[in-house]
């Protein structure tokens, strides 16, 4: 349609005011779209916020956070409309950062977006430009400090006994480290089954996500310079996650900052997939498990079928689904750091999506270290698929 033609009616009408009105009314029309952009530099994407502000926050009843708190402040919608006044300068933002971290970054929200907008992605900017401003919630604070500090997110409480050269690494994450030795001990132990050359670093330090995604995007660069060199040491090939964060930070994020790994990145299930033949299982599962899709592992890395493909590989395993599964999953509770940031609302989220879960089976099957400490500490039987694995089958220590 030409545009004189599709304007026709405004100008018409424009012709019968005072020509004070016909100035304001063409300034307005020309710079209109100025009016709505912040005056000062942001590194917000405000087109996308005011695209999911003005949305009719489709996605609220999926948004783990905002179904959790049951505010329609916590929608993502809403929260996407006090970013924008944030940006403005119409809100300060010590009185609006706690709303605008608590956010699972867990994707659901994309599911049903007609701009496939992931809104932990669009608050990536927002976070950045709240560091600037210096006005944060003490727990972020806290985290960065924590990191910044002991270059992991938790104290370490195991030591596993590896080379720091090798064809395969194994990189933990701080999860792992903290909590879960098990995990690593089943892994290293299934590498081992499989004859691989495998590798752990010396000293492992956080993959740098929680700096990330709250913003501090300086003190991300920095642990993942050092770990690109720490990693590069290792002569590697592959680099094999028990989280499907580090993996996804790893594969996608760290590229973003020109800071390419040039090695092939893996999830745990991924591996677990590809060298199913090297282990046999030979325990018998008695009970029933229902398997947990971990958020990013599914929306973000795109990876369902793996994980089933080994767990059903496994005779001697009833294996049941719930609900909400594949990429219709229901966040742990712990994305994006909710766990140390606002753990009352993460509580919530976790006690919901245990409860669904108990619906189907009594244990619990999962792919992620931080889904397992979730469900786990409030009183979850839960696995992660390689201590399954390594339970049932027949490494060299237990023929």
């Amino acid at each position: 349609m030409n545009i004189s033609k599709k304007y026709a009616w405004i100008m018409d009408s424009l012709s019968h005011t005072p020509f004070s009105v016909k100035a304001r009314a063409m300034k307005h029309f020309l710079t209109g779209k100025k009016e709505y952009l912040p005056k000062k530099n942001t590194n917000a994407d405000i087109e996308s916020i005011v695209k999911c502000s003005l949305c009719p926050n489709m996605c609220r009843f999926d948004c783990p956070v905002s179904e959790a708190e049951k505010n329609e402040t916590l929608s993502p919608s809403a929260r996407a409309r006090i970013a924008y006044l944030f940006e403005m300068g119409f809100l300060e933002g010590e009185v609006v950062a706690d709303t605008l971290y608590s956010c699972c970054n867990c994707d659901a929200c994309r599911q049903w977006c007609p701009f496939e907008f992931s809104f932990g992605d669009i608050l990536q900017g927002v976070h950045r430009d709240l560091v600037e401003e210096n006005n944060l919630p003490k727990q972020v604070f806290d985290l960065r400090d924590t990191i910044e500090k002991k270059h992991v997110s938790d104290d370490k409480s195991f030591n596993i006994v590896g080379k720091h050269k090798g064809d395969l690494l194994y990189f933990m994450g701080c999860t792992v480290m903290s909590k879960h030795e098990s995990i690593a001990v089943a892994m290293t132990k299934i590498m081992e089954k499989a004859g691989e050359k495998w590798a752990i670093l010396e000293d492992e330090w956080c993959c740098g996500a929680p700096l990330y995604n709250l913003g501090f995007i300086d003190d991300f660069v920095e642990i993942a310079e050092i770990n690109l060199h720490k990693i590069r040491e290792t002569g590697c090939k592959e680099l094999i996650c028990s989280c499907p964060t580090c993996a996804y930070i790893f594969k996608e994020i760290y590229p973003k900052f020109k800071l390419n790994i040039n090695v092939k990145i893996l999830h745990a299930t991924e591996y677990l997939a590809r060298s199913e033949k090297s282990y046999k299982i030979s325990k018998e599962f008695e009970k029933n498990y229902v398997y947990h899709d971990p958020c990013t592992l599914v929306r973000k890395l795109g990876i369902v079928e793996q994980p089933r493909y080994v767990l059903n590989n496994i005779k001697e395993l009833t294996l049941k689904e719930s609900y909400f599964h594949g990429k219709d999953t229901q966040c742990c509770g712990r994305g994006g750091s909710m766990g140390r940031t606002h753990p009352g609302i993460s509580e919530k989220i976790t006690k919901k999506r245990l409860e669904e879960l108990s619906k189907y089976a009594d244990s619990i099957i999962t792919a992620c270290p931080t889904c397992k400490s979730a469900f786990s500490d409030l009183g979850g039987e839960v696995y992660d698929i390689s201590e399954l694995i390594y339970a049932g089958c027949k490494t060299d220590e237990r023929q």
